[in-house]
Formats: C-alpha cells, structure tokens, sequence
C-alpha cells in the first residue's frame, strides 16, 4: 500500500454503531476519525454511509462530516446497498483498496468478488462484531477497538429554557443559540 493508493470506505453505520453503544459506551461518532482510520495511508477517493431510514435525523450532522450518506428505505436492505455500491464502483475501477466499516458475513463472497478484480479489501470492525471468517477472506483487518476514544465525540450538556429538561448534544451550541430540546423543537410551543 501506498499513500498513492485510491482508497473508498463502505460504512454500515448499525454494524459500527451499535458495538460501539453496547459494548464501549460511545453515545456519538466522530465520522471525521473514523474516516481517517479507515482511510490512513491512502488517497481517499469516496467515503459513504449507509443509514437506516429510521436514523434519518443524524443526516444532516453526519454530512457535516463531509461523508456521502445514502439513507436506506424501510424494508430495503443496508448490506445489498454497500454490497451493490462496492461492486459497481470496483467494476469501474474508482479505487484500488476498498474498506468495509462491517463485520457482517453477509459480506464474506463480495470481498472475494472484489479481490478478483485485483483489489485489495481491507475490514474494519469492533471485534466483538467481527464475523467468523470475515477476516481470513480480508487482505487485512483494521480493529476500531483500540481506537475508540479516537472515534468518541465529545458530548455537551444542555438545559431546555422552555421544559427544563436536561438533554445533550454531539456539537456545542454558538453563544448566541438557545438550547431547546428535541421535543420542544418538535412542539408548536416553540414556534409560536
């Protein structure tokens, strides 16, 4: 590998989110990090993010990140989509290393197709979600457990001046925005 290298990264946001939740406490990711883990040492070419339609609402804050996000309908599939985006791109030749940010087995025959296209494919996963044999189809695995407080984005707290309740958020407020709550947003209180 060469920092010449083109590199894309494929992130299935459930597979890293939820061990990252679970089993290390992080509330929110940095995408910035994340991205430059996946991507050390290469030229990077694309970085996208696949989201549940029902996490539709981090959308904005993760393409703050400057990372491509492709919300994926209810009912559809978040590995058919990486898994058509990753061919299709290796198809057309618009990298040379491609990583997948899943630990998922679903992905164990398309590593081997993308291989045979002379790419090399790189994992990264938390181990505790790293699928069995996952990582012997891999060129190489990247572990994001040592680098979780990397990837940890600092959380503020906040209290909402119309409820009162206290709430956080991944992002400071500017001096001159006033906090309010999720709820409150959502209310007809706060628009009045």
């Amino acid at each position: 590998m060469s920092s010449q290298d083109r590199g894309m990264a494929f992130i299935d946001f459930e597979n890293i989110n939820i061990p990252a939740r679970r089993e290390h406490g992080l509330k929110y990711i940095n995408f910035n990090k994340l991205r430059e883990i996946l991507l050390k040492d290469l030229r990077m070419v694309g970085c996208i993010v696949y989201l549940p339609n029902n996490m539709k609402d981090l959308l904005p804050y993760i393409q703050k990140s400057g990372l491509e996000v492709k919300v994926v309908s209810p009912g559809k599939s978040i590995d058919g989509r990486l898994i058509f985006d990753l061919l299709t791109n290796a198809q057309r030749n618009d990298f040379d290393v491609a990583v997948i940010a899943s630990g998922d087995r679903d992905f164990i025959p398309v590593v081997e197709a993308v291989k045979r296209l002379n790419k090399t494919v790189r994992i990264a996963s938390f181990s505790v979600a790293l699928a069995h044999g996952l990582n012997s189809v891999a060129d190489s695995v990247i572990d994001l457990d040592p680098h979780i407080a990397e990837i940890s984005l600092q959380v503020y707290q906040y209290k909402c001046i119309d409820c009162g309740s206290d709430f956080e958020l991944p992002f400071k407020l500017f001096p001159n925005q006033k906090p309010y709550c999720k709820n409150c947003i959502k209310s007809h209180k706060f628009h009045k």
